[in-house]
């Protein structure tokens, strides 16, 4: 038995051109660096994953800065995949989106967001790529999205679910290979298993929706991140931390989201 594959999963990052934007109060620049920092005193990751909302501002110097700032932490590969806030022509230019095959995982992502809306979506033909990529392949498959499919149990957030998600979901759990599907959008912990495939979301990198399931709603909780254990058996051990040096500075009078 080798080694575990340790992935490193951030997700809705919400950067700025520059170093100095404020995201509801945070500065979301220094909010993902305290994020790397901690991560990386604990330990260095094989892959790192940047699951969508990587921008607030969908400019290449967005996306840019995410990966310099990545890179002074880290020089393995890295699976980024676009979320609502980004756009998706300059994520992909930007960006690396190519699938890592690594310890005997694939490790892919699917792109569920649309250029300027909320939701998630994903179409037939995009299930069809996605089922001949499991197809074609051997060992376990963990998946990246941005957008939950299947409902997370706070409706303003479930309103957001992907179009076609039953459709993602039958065919994730209907696959032998495919143990893990991990994304974003919800800025919270998520964790639930159907079939044999586990769905896990993890917290923004910046701040965290509150937990009123009906309404828009953040609380300080601090910048937050997950880290994967994949086996070579195809299990995953995984959980949530959180930044514990970064000052939380949220300003609610901004509740754009």
């Amino acid at each position: 038995m080798g080694e575990p594959l340790k992935v490193l999963q951030v997700t809705d990052t919400h950067l700025f051109p520059t170093t100095d934007g404020t995201l509801l109060g945070i500065n979301t620049y220094d909010s993902l660096r305290a994020v790397l920092s901690q991560a990386f005193s604990q330990g260095s990751p094989d892959v790192l994953i940047g699951s969508g909302d990587i921008a607030q501002f969908a400019e290449p110097a967005t996306y840019r800065l995410f990966l310099n700032l990545a890179h002074e932490y880290f020089d393995g590969p890295i699976l980024c995949v676009p979320g609502n806030h980004d756009i998706g022509a300059t994520f992909s230019q930007e960006l690396p989106t190519e699938s890592i095959d690594l310890h005997g995982w694939h490790i892919a992502g699917i792109d569920t967001h649309v250029d300027d809306e909320v939701g998630g979506h994903v179409d037939a033909a995009q299930i069809s790529l996605l089922t001949n990529e499991i197809a074609k392949g051997f060992g376990p498959v963990l998946m990246v999205g941005h957008h939950a499919p299947i409902e997370i149990g706070t409706a303003w957030l479930d309103v957001h679910r992907i179009s076609g998600g039953d459709e993602l979901v039958e065919t994730l759990v209907n696959s032998d290979r495919t143990r893990g599907y991990v994304f974003g959008h919800i800025h919270q912990a998520f964790d639930r298993t159907v079939g044999e495939t586990r769905f896990l979301a993890t917290p923004s990198t910046c701040f965290q929706f509150g937990s009123d399931p009906k309404r828009f709603s953040v609380e300080s909780t601090s910048p937050g991140y997950r880290w994967l254990d994949l086996d070579m058996q195809g299990s995953i051990e995984t959980w949530v931390d959180h930044a514990r040096d970064f000052e939380m500075t949220l300003d609610l009078k901004d509740t754009k989201h």
